[in-house]
């Protein structure tokens, strides 16, 4: 089993292990109404979608990667521990503006929305991810590999800062004080989640939340969230409707338009 393998199958054990205990608590100790057994069972089948489309698309672009990692001249041998922390930030930066431009763009909003449209905020949400967002997201891993990191150490690097990114959507966790001001801690991504009209586009780091306080987008947990998006989709439980009602919205809408209004590129609204 190779570093990389080792490290997946730690960061999965990981995730899925902190949510069968939060849920088994929530469920029959706490029975505090933060789980739904429908929608958990809604999240755990969108999960199996999006593994199953990982393992496809994923495969193609790690090809992808691969090519452009051997035509850039250069290297980091990734043997200094601070490689990995260049690396690692590197990464988790252009996360945020992955992560903004899916909140930003119509196209790829219709995508990330999945992630959003639940009114229930626990780990099983972590779980509720794009079958399509991974088609243009891969985009932004192109950058590092430019710079001459290999694609497996870039891997590596996501693959943590995607379990950190999955824990902060315990419901479980208040405020941490100055590690708010630096991390995306559980406090910070409830705001995320939230449709509050001062939470909405807020706070879209992975692993830090320094790139919102730089760029504008923090907003601190102040009021209670409510979670969800506006306009809520009709079919709750229906995953894959879930999955694409915007894009139908979307394909209508551009098809709808005058040849001159579609060459434009115009904008609409997000959802």
């Amino acid at each position: 089993m190779t570093t990389l393998e080792l490290m997946s199958w730690i960061c999965a054990g990981v995730m899925f292990g902190a949510f069968a205990v939060e849920a088994i608590i929530s469920y029959f100790l706490l029975r505090n109404g933060r789980y739904e057994l429908g929608d958990t069972f809604l999240n755990i089948g969108i999960t199996l979608g999006y593994v199953a489309m990982r393992v496809f698309v994923g495969a193609a672009i790690s090809l992808v990667l691969v090519g452009v990692y051997e035509l850039t001249p250069l290297r980091w041998s990734m043997e200094h521990w601070w490689h990995w922390v260049i690396l690692y930030v590197l990464n988790d930066l252009l996360y945020y503006w992955s992560h903004r431009a899916s909140h930003v763009y119509r196209f790829m909003w219709a995508s990330h929305a999945v992630h959003h449209n639940s009114p229930v905020m626990n780990l099983s949400t972590g779980l509720r991810n794009s079958w399509v967002g991974m088609f243009v997201d891969w985009i932004f891993f192109v950058p590092p590999i430019v710079l001459g990191f290999h694609p497996l150490a870039l891997a590596a690097c996501a693959a943590v800062m995607s379990t950190l990114d999955f824990l902060t959507h315990t419901p479980y966790v208040g405020k941490l004080g100055v590690l708010d001001k630096i991390f995306n801690t559980p406090s910070n991504h409830r705001v995320h989640h939230a449709m509050n009209s001062q939470y909405v586009d807020r706070n879209m780091g992975g692993s830090l939340i320094i790139w919102d306080r730089m760029f504008g987008t923090y907003a601190a947990e102040v009021e209670k969230p409510i979670y969800g998006v506006d306009p809520m989709p009709v079919r709750r439980y229906n995953p894959f409707y879930l999955e694409l009602y915007l894009w139908g919205a979307l394909l209508r809408d551009w098809f709808s338009r005058t040849p001159a209004a579609a060459a434009s590129g115009a904008p609409a609204a997000r959802t």
